[in-house]
């Protein structure tokens, strides 16, 4: 109903190259640059700027994707429409969320969910809460779930759950021993630090930054499940929710402090979707049941480190 042209547009504008773009669309490099090419002629526009490292959207551009992912968006609705008619959900659900309820919340929601709506399917990347935020805004996915740190107000937060940031040690490290820990008894230990995550790596690094001694770094990384195996062998001291923990917690392989005398205790994960934007039936259905299903998570977590 609508050319495919719009779809390629919009991907090779997020990708910003036309290879990328044909790799997630898993079309011919080809085809999708023929398609560019035949819309700025018929717009009779220029709507990339060429760059030896990829390409960007001109003025024009801006113009056309926000046309794009606006008509491609009401057609997700017209589509959720004539499935609530035939009294079954359908359709696409595009989610953004932490990469540590990658881990194991999301594979079982996904699980539950399409067991009773079998006609949804998802799209979710993972990525740090601030290019959430990005991707909700811009439109790029539909709901994300990420911290509810600075949230700008064109998003609002649809539930919520409390998810304070802890100290994560092996179960024979020494400070597993400990109800809680401070910064400053963290940083006697080698430690195992995010990389790419501005909730972690700013507000402990001000916070071990205000300390005589900084503890040294082992590892930084932006992958969680690369520390995992560090953390279980006890070489290092890390800072995570426990988000993506609850196996390891529940067998007792791993600790989770509080940290003492520290504002991080009160930070909040969140389903969170765009203030003035029409969700599709299938995407209603999905916050509905998270809500649900991150509140029982939460509860687990809570249940499990309270032991």
């Amino acid at each position: 109903m609508h050319a495919s042209i719009l779809k390629y547009f919009v991907e090779v504008a997020r990708a910003g190259s036309i290879r990328k773009a044909s790799e997630e669309l898993h079309v011919a490099t080809s085809a999708v640059s023929r398609q560019i090419r035949k819309l700025e002629d018929e717009l009779g526009t220029p709507l990339f700027e060429r760059f030896s490292d990829g390409l960007r959207l001109t003025s024009a551009g801006k113009v056309v994707l926000k046309h794009a992912k606006e008509t491609i968006h009401h057609y997700e609705i017209m589509k959720s429409d004539l499935g609530d008619l035939q009294g079954k959900r359908t359709g696409r659900v595009h989610i953004a969320c932490l990469d540590s309820l990658a881990v194991q919340f999301m594979p079982e929601f996904v699980m539950g969910f399409h067991h009773k709506n079998p006609a949804v399917d998802f799209r979710i990347r993972a990525d740090n809460f601030n290019n959430i935020f990005h991707f909700v805004a811009d439109g790029d996915c539909d709901i994300g779930i990420t911290f509810d740190l600075a949230r700008p107000h064109d998003i609002k937060l649809v539930h919520g759950v409390r998810m304070p940031l802890m100290v994560i040690v092996a179960k024979h490290h020494p400070l597993a021993r400990q109800k809680s820990a401070t910064l400053q008894e963290c940083a006697q230990f080698k430690l195992l630090l995010q990389l790419d995550n501005e909730v972690m790596s700013s507000m402990i690094a001000v916070e071990l930054a205000s300390l005589d001694r900084v503890g040294r770094t082992l590892v930084a990384t932006n992958n969680q499940m690369m520390l995992k195996p560090l953390i279980l062998s006890g070489e290092g001291v890390a800072f995570f929710t426990p988000l993506g923990l609850l196996k390891e917690l529940k067998a007792g392989d791993v600790v989770a402090l509080p940290i003492a005398g520290s504002r991080l205790q009160n930070m909040e994960v969140g389903i969170v979707a765009p203030h003035n934007r029409q969700l599709t039936h299938a995407t209603e259905a999905v916050i509905e049941a998270l809500s649900v299903d991150l509140e029982k998570f939460s509860n687990q977590i809570a249940e499990v480190i309270r032991r």
